[in-house]
């Protein structure tokens, strides 16, 4: 599959190419320094939930999707979570024929530099009260509008056309759409009602951070990968942008997954997250 987050061969430049391992190798020279024996695993095991993840994917026209899960590595592993994607894409490759070798530095890249923000902003965040309704209101709101807004913007884009065909989207069409204001202001009565909805489904502290630190990396992922096909790649751009709107589901999946589980972990096994019991 050419046009999914594991890119294959020959999608890319060779300059790309070479810059993807260079970025490679720094981020396991930082990810691997002073690896612990008791560390290991723990690495071995996310990495395999990552290798997993990839297992179930859904065909969506020229591109395929399935589970991330970066967001989740970050939070648990920290400036180790290029080691996990690193190794987990490597076995996509050889086992299932996921991804290729040459593009494999710049898949783990796109990857891991998402996961490496969810990692910085984790303890941070943690600290605030998330038992504050204000607060929780305020990142679900954020969370669901965000994706929404995305939602909104790849439907205009790819049904406007200059052409009328599949072949070249109009990206400046769905911008304009996006700010019609009888679409933000859906946007802003959705993204309300939904978090009036999980206020009252009464779900964990750690839920809304779980569903900023799941859905935003795979946002993030999707755009580095899209910038990726059109600046490195010697393709047509229509593949990035029907590989990002494929994607969206998936965000809006992974930030309710990675949600529920920070709130499990931080309940019965906080170590894990490495944060005080309660």
């Amino acid at each position: 599959m050419p046009w999914a987050v594991h890119l294959s061969d020959d999608v890319l430049r060779n300059d790309w190419i070479v810059g993807g391992f260079a970025g490679l190798a720094f981020l396991l020279i930082v990810g691997g320094r002073k690896l612990r024996e008791e560390e290991i695993p723990r690495v071995a095991l996310l990495t395999a939930a990552f290798f997993i993840s990839s297992l179930i994917h859904v065909r969506a026209g020229p591109t395929s999707v399935h589970l991330l899960l970066n967001g989740l590595l970050g939070v648990m592993l920290g400036w180790r979570a290029p080691l996990a994607i690193a190794i987990g894409l490597l076995l996509q490759a050889v086992l299932l024929q996921h991804g290729g070798f040459t593009t494999l530095g710049v898949s783990t890249c796109v990857i891991s530099l998402p996961a490496l923000l969810a990692a910085a902003a984790f303890r941070p965040l943690h600290r605030l009260n998330w038992n504050r309704k204000p607060l929780r209101y305020s990142v679900v709101f954020m969370c669901c509008a965000l994706w929404l807004a995305c939602l909104a913007f790849s439907i205009a884009m790819l049904s406007q056309g200059p052409s009328g065909g599949w072949r070249q989207f109009n990206v400046a069409a769905g911008a304009v759409s996006l700010l019609k204001p009888i679409v933000m202001g859906a946007i802003i009565a959705l993204s309300i009602v939904i978090a009036l909805l999980e206020a009252k489904l009464e779900t964990a502290p750690e839920f809304p951070l779980g569903l900023l630190l799941g859905g935003v990396p795979v946002l993030l992922t999707v755009a580095l990968n899209c910038w990726v096909l059109i600046v490195g790649g010697h393709g047509s751009e229509t593949p990035a942008y029907l590989l990002m709107a494929a994607h969206l589901p998936i965000a809006a999946l992974e930030g309710i997954i990675v949600g529920f589980t920070l709130g499990f972990l931080a309940k019965t096994k906080p170590e894990l997250l490495g944060i005080p019991p309660p």
